[in-house]
């Protein structure tokens, strides 16, 4: 029972990411810049926890960051006719970097941030986050396949003269997509690093771009999607599990470690495309 909880807790802010990546992907800009934003809004709330004294004030002023800040460099990207793959790939490194830098000018380190201040119950963190990021995900899921305007998303990438021809602007539902992928960058971000009790640079560990994978895995169909993410989160905690088993001490912590992105890479690889998406 304990294992079925854990995955659960694994998967409910990876699913959160997935959310975000799978409406960047229907409106044809793929949202590379999510470890970016989790490592930004990690490090944010922990910075504004410490200061303000308040996690939930402080969770909410960190996602309204660093989405405000994803916002402002997509139009402006846009405006100017950049290539927003490009651009997506620069706001990720820019956020880390950001990251580097207000941790070194704040704190005089670039290393693992922690206080008494930011201390949170453990069990207790877990099962709201959980139930936050479930919530969540619901919502962003059922808007995409219920919804007039999640249609609309869904055609903005496939078929956005249709959206034109109606007179709505296939640009908007595009900056959209950036601004739901961003928010749930940000809350898996505050997600994660309240969990930990403490901030680690490189806070996203990659789960980013697992949540890229899970959308191609999945085939884009929101059922699929969350059966990929189910996957990833059995292996991260099975890769977890496995450095406590006795007989496996003798092989790399880090191999195991990376369990669940060489488990990512290989159902990619062997996971048969539709060429029509």
């Amino acid at each position: 029972m304990n294992s079925i909880l854990s995955i659960i807790a694994i998967a409910c802010p990876l699913l959160l990411l997935t959310a975000g990546a799978l409406i960047s992907e229907y409106a044809g800009r793929m949202a590379l810049f999510l470890d970016g934003t989790i490592n930004l809004a990690a490090f944010l709330c922990y910075a504004l926890t410490v200061t303000t004294g308040s996690v939930v004030l402080s969770s909410f002023l960190s996602c309204l960051i660093t989405v405000t800040l994803t916002f402002c460099l997509e139009r402006i990207a846009s405006k100017n006719n950049a290539n927003m793959f490009l651009v997506s790939l620069a706001i990720n490194l820019l956020f880390s970097a950001l990251v580097s830098l207000l941790s070194s000018i704040l704190f005089g380190t670039r290393g693992v941030l922690y206080s008494s201040a930011f201390a949170f119950n453990a069990p207790v963190t877990r099962t709201v986050t959980s139930l936050i990021c479930a919530l969540f995900s619901a919502g962003l899921l059922l808007f995409l396949s219920l919804t007039r305007q999640g249609l609309r998303m869904r055609i903005t990438g496939s078929s956005p003269e249709v959206l034109i021809a109606q007179g709505i602007s296939a640009d908007w539902y595009r900056s959209l997509s950036w601004i739901c992928a961003a928010l749930c960058g940000s809350v898996a971000g505050c997600v994660y690093v309240v969990r930990l009790n403490s901030f680690v640079p490189g806070m996203a560990g990659g789960r980013g771009w697992t949540a890229l994978a899970a959308v191609f895995l999945g085939r884009k169909h929101p059922a699929l999607v969350v059966l990929a993410v189910l996957v990833f989160a059995l292996a991260e905690h099975a890769s977890s599990y496995a450095q406590n088993i006795p007989q496996l001490q003798t092989v790399s912590s880090s191999l195991l470690f990376a369990l669940p992105y060489l488990l990512a890479l290989l159902l990619i690889a062997v996971t048969p495309q539709n060429k029509n998406q």
